[in-house]
């Protein structure tokens, strides 16, 4: 298993986490002597200070709104809206 594999298999596995899950992650990360010294220097959300962050990423926050898998099918979500509103050409 190679370190690369490692961390996209890490993406896809916080990435289908529920939030109270991502929350006892955390925990169990803090409890880590070794992990815990990395996610020390990670800004958390409630340390973040919204003058860095920066207002073109401000105006996208909470602009999605769609399925759970919308990244993945996006395709297929384009698709079946262009079909509701347009009808299906044949």
């Amino acid at each position: 298993m190679t370190a690369a594999f490692d961390y996209e298999d890490m993406h896809h596995l916080v990435d289908r986490l529920t939030p109270t899950q991502v929350r006892r992650l955390r925990l169990l990360v803090s409890q880590d002597d070794e992990l815990a010294q990395v996610a020390d220097a990670l800004p958390s959300a409630h340390q973040a200070d919204p003058e860095e962050v920066p207002a073109g990423l401000l105006a996208l926050i909470g602009s999605v709104d769609g399925p759970e898998d919308l990244g993945e099918r996006h395709d297929e979500h384009i698709r079946a809206r262009m079909r509701e509103r347009f009808g299906d050409p044949s």
